[in-house]
């Protein structure tokens, strides 16, 4: 018995010893499968490590050892809290840039915070744009930068001739101010973030620099230095503006002729003045109205009410209409001042505005209807007096997010399923109930009596 515990035992370790055998062989086949990979497959599995981990890589074998000198994708990450930290920070950067091939840089992530030294920071901005970048990010993250501190901001980024993007992200502590000579001939989107700009003339030399450009962002920038803010370009086709405040005395103009997408979300008030021509082209649109509903004059040119700016976006196909409850209801419950929406398929509310069947019923062509139901307001629910005819007729997928617990929102389900004829797709969101609760609102939707007998329900 002593003697077969012992074979036993010494049997257990023998395959012990083979199953850790076989792994270190598994190991060795991967690592040296993965050498005989081309470069730049194994340049382009490197891009997505942290830089320090890819420099990393030249431990690994001969055959590494030069290789992380190649990489085209760089990102440095300089928001660190440590003294230490930092000064190791920019010793390496310094080191990793100094020992890289003099190869052009496809794409430059450069992210600072507090202690950098700024001097650093323009040496790095001029190699990327010394060795042709592509795709520049550069993330500015304390208030002790300043203007004056970058002048490779101004004189090279500026005049860079192989930008294809660019994205700018500071504390407004940075003025961004745009030099006479700004030409970026190959840029196609420009992202600015939490900047202040320095004059009107500033934001239109740096449009009119792009000739080639199609996507513009401007988001949570300071604009209290503008009389004007002019977006006029004949090549954008995605624009967004929002998530800040723009003066009473600036005057926003918008022309863009072969703008598609528009995402459109700033604090106004009366007196700031709105233009909006030449979107003919324009497919979606996303408009927060909370912020613009007290603009009911001293608009410009056709922009005499929040009507008249519907009535600019009436050539949409998706329409995602949000806001204030209230200050939306008040639209919507004047409904021959609603454009007709002759292209509209798709159309979004941020909740289940009073007057909503008026948008319906301007709206012949729809096909989706969806209801966010948290963004700004409670489902405010009455029985139209007259069944919009896209409802009865066209609309094949409606999409309720964010439902709770409540019996209006379960009166709007059962009235949608009453009237849509042709709905083919019912897509309801559950938030913040038990999974008991889940089962139980489920069950109870599912039993509500529908007008469409292809109709597919699925709660989420």
């Amino acid at each position: 018995m002593a003697i077969k515990r012992k074979q036993g035992s010494a049997n257990a370790e023998n395959l012990k010893t083979s199953d850790v055998k076989a792994r270190r062989i598994d190991e060795e086949d991967l690592a040296d499968r993965l050498s005989e990979l081309p470069d730049h497959v194994i340049l382009h599995i490197m891009s997505f490590l942290p830089i320090k981990e890819a420099v990393r890589t030249c431990l690994l074998s001969t055959r590494w050892k030069d290789l992380f000198t190649s990489i085209s994708n760089i990102e440095l990450d300089g928001v660190l809290r440590n003294k230490a930290l930092r000064n190791r920070f920019m010793k390496f950067s310094d080191g990793f840039l100094s020992l890289r091939k003099d190869i052009s840089v496809d794409r430059f992530r450069l992210c600072c915070g507090p202690g950098i030294d700024h001097r650093k920071i323009n040496e790095w901005i001029l190699y990327a744009v010394r060795h042709g970048v592509r795709e520049l990010d550069l993330i500015f993250q304390s208030r002790s930068f300043e203007t004056r501190h970058f002048t490779e901001l101004e004189f090279t980024v500026f005049t860079c001739k192989t930008l294809l993007t660019l994205r700018l992200f500071n504390l407004p502590s940075l003025v961004l101010t745009i030099p006479t000579h700004c030409c970026l001939p190959k840029l196609k989107v420009l992202h600015l973030t939490f900047l202040k700009f320095s004059d009107d003339e500033s934001i239109r030399k740096l449009l009119s620099s792009c000739n080639s450009l199609e996507e513009l962002l401007v988001q949570s920038c300071e604009l209290s230095n503008l009389n004007k803010l002019s977006v006029c370009h004949p090549t954008l086709k995605r624009l967004t503006i929002n998530g800040g405040h723009i003066d009473p005395i600036c005057e926003l103009e918008i022309n863009t002729p072969n703008l598609v997408c528009f995402d459109f979300g700033y604090f106004y008030c009366e007196e700031t003045r709105l233009s909006l021509i030449n979107l003919n082209s324009l497919s979606e649109a996303r408009i927060c109205i909370g912020f613009i509903a007290k603009m009911f004059s001293n608009f410009c040119n056709d922009t005499a009410s929040a009507f008249d700016l519907m009535r600019a976006l009436s050539c949409v196909q998706s329409f995602h209409l949000t806001g204030i409850c209230l200050e939306i209801q008040a639209i919507l419950q004047s409904p021959s001042l609603i454009p007709e929406f002759p292209n509209l398929t798709s159309l979004k509310m941020g909740a289940c505005y009073a007057g909503w069947e008026n948008m319906l019923v301007r709206c012949p062509c729809l096909e989706t209807l969806a209801f966010e139901l948290e963004d700004f307001g409670p489902v405010d629910w009455h029985t139209p007096k007259k069944d919009p005819s896209c409802l009865q007729h066209h609309i094949k997928a409606i999409k309720i997010f964010a439902l709770k617990r409540k019996h209006v929102e379960f009166q709007l389900i059962g009235y949608l399923l009453k009237k849509a004829g042709v709905l083919e797709s019912l897509t309801v969101e559950i938030k913040s109930v038990t999974k008991r609760e889940q089962r139980m609102m489920s069950k109870n939707i599912c039993a509500l009596p529908k007008a469409s007998k292809k109709c597919h329900i699925l709660i989420i």
